[in-house]
């Protein structure tokens, strides 16, 4: 990054460190997510910072809990961001993606890997829960990078000497790339990228058919990014295959009421269509 040394970078760091340890803290709470959505409406973060609302949306819903996966995250942080060298030769985004590597991501990449807490704990992680750690030491350290989305995955974008390049925190090796040209590109906010760790947990519960539970965490993912088209299409399709999960079992009136909210969320959604049509033949016999 033009104009920003490795020196000047470990001193914001050092400052940064206290003022985000004081934010991480919120007040006890019985249900973290309800209040990390009511933050979220307008669009961006005030009770909360980021790492925290990560693992909140991660899983997270016990204030005595995410005090002690904060406590454990910071007691790994702070050392790494005292590491950084202070020699130029290195950019800040290496020399952060170096130590993130060697302080957090010490285990295996995982396509399902999204909670934070599983880097925490273990180093495993995924292109989500990678990103998010990055993001918060760039955070930490006053290094500007953004956020995109490409068709199922997050990457980010910063500026340095050679221009614009793109980062993959999860890639082992520094691959230090000019802009690559990908379709469908979307740059996110932070409360936008939130709703990619309600989207994933969403995913893996609707393959488990535990629909209530899923199609809960996807109507969150979209009401904090509501242009994510695939969580569109996935809360349709949990609700037309609890439909007919429910139609299997003569549960007519129930299937009923589930197509009618998957067709307010996809109105032409041919499977909540046809399916509406045979619960009416089931009800009324004809």
């Amino acid at each position: 990054m033009s104009g920003t040394s490795v020196s000047v970078l470990r001193r914001r760091c050092a400052g940064a460190l206290l003022v985000l340890a004081m934010l991480a803290a919120p007040a006890s709470s019985s249900d973290l997510t309800e209040r990390l959505i009511n933050d979220a409406r307008d669009g961006r973060l005030d009770t909360f910072d980021f790492l925290s609302a990560a693992l909140i949306a991660g899983g997270i819903d016990d204030a005595c809990e995410l005090d002690g996966w904060l406590d454990r995250y910071f007691e790994q942080r702070e050392p790494l961001l005292s590491s950084l060298p202070t020699s130029e030769s290195l950019q800040p985004y290496e020399s952060i993606h170096e130590a993130l590597h060697e302080r957090f991501l010490t285990g295996r990449y995982e396509a399902t890997a999204s909670d934070v807490r599983l880097t925490i704990a273990k180093g495993d992680f995924n292109c989500l829960s990678s990103l998010a750690i990055y993001l918060d030491l760039c955070r930490a350290c006053d290094v500007p990078v953004q956020v995109w989305l490409a068709r199922g995955h997050v990457f980010l974008r910063a500026t340095d000497d050679t221009g614009t390049i793109e980062i993959e925190p999860g890639t082992p090796q520094w691959d230090c790339r000019a802009t690559i040209r990908r379709s469908g590109l979307r740059q996110l906010t932070m409360v936008e990228l939130l709703g990619k760790f309600y989207y994933n947990r969403g995913v893996e519960l609707l393959k488990e058919q535990q629909f209530a539970e899923g199609n809960e965490l996807l109507r969150i993912s979209l009401d904090l990014d509501p242009m994510d088209r695939d969580a569109r299409a996935n809360l349709v399709a949990g609700y037309n295959n609890w439909a007919v999960d429910y139609l299997r079992t003569g549960r007519y009136d129930d299937a009923a009421d589930l197509i009618e909210q998957g067709l307010f969320f996809d109105p032409a959604f041919a499977p909540l269509i046809a399916n509406e049509q045979l619960v009416r033949i089931k009800r009324t016999g004809r």
